[in-house]
């Protein structure tokens, strides 16, 4: 999977050096593509980049706030996923007004990835609590440790379609992605029991991993 790129905009240099450090570890799923030290660098960034997400400092002087950021680029038409750094909880609610996705405080580190990651991935917003990026993370380590191979990885992908479907798009036979279907199943550990279908609950993983093509409402396997 390809890392997260992530264009960081923050006017303090040892905080933005330090988060540039966590980011650009190879474990940790994210490239650094860009920095900004001001608002108006960050939109420059974002435009000229074109990152999986944006990390932004809201307050950051002189010049536009955190909050302008948002508010401009969603104004140009610009869907970047953003998510916010700040301490000040009133600074919240205008970051999810103004179409951020989320907020992490800055002395969370723990936070960063999993956040930036369920974010980028997904386009969640994650506000108030990080029940979110708790699933994304625990679903990131179940997919990790079943070692789906790339041909199961886009089984996954298109696990909303109906297997005929998804068999014509693979250019495999209709037992042979029956077959691949099953395996998933048993590596993700995809309970048979219960009352949400084995299928249900692989295109709810999909759809949280963010892999997920979503079909048409005529061409979907519920089963």
């Amino acid at each position: 999977m390809e890392p997260v790129r992530v264009v960081i905009a923050e006017d303090e240099f040892f905080t933005r050096q330090g988060i540039v450090t966590l980011l650009n570890e190879p474990s940790s799923g994210c490239v650094v593509v860009g920095q900004a030290e001001n608002g108006l660098q960050a939109i420059e960034l974002v435009e000229e980049h074109k990152p999986d997400v944006l990390l932004l400092d809201i307050s950051m002087p002189p010049g536009i706030d955190g909050v302008e950021v948002i508010r401009r680029l969603r104004r140009t038409g610009n869907t970047t996923p953003i998510v916010a750094l700040t301490h000040e909880k009133r600074m919240v609610k205008a970051v999810e007004m103004e179409g951020g996705n989320g907020f992490i405080p800055k002395d969370k580190y723990q936070m960063f990835i999993p956040t930036l990651q369920c974010v980028a991935r997904t386009g969640s917003k994650v506000f108030i609590n990080p029940e979110t990026t708790d699933a994304f993370n625990r679903l990131v380590k179940r997919v990790e440790a079943a070692e789906l191979n790339d041909l199961e990885m886009e089984v996954l992908r298109l696990i909303g379609y109906k297997n005929e479907e998804v068999g014509r798009r693979l250019h495999k036979t209709l037992g042979r992605i029956r077959n691949l279907v099953t395996e998933i199943y048993f590596k993700l550990d995809i309970p048979q029991s219960g009352k949400v279908s084995q299928r249900i609950q692989a295109i709810d993983m999909a759809r949280l991993y963010g892999i997920l093509e979503e079909p048409e409402e005529d061409v979907v396997e519920y089963d």
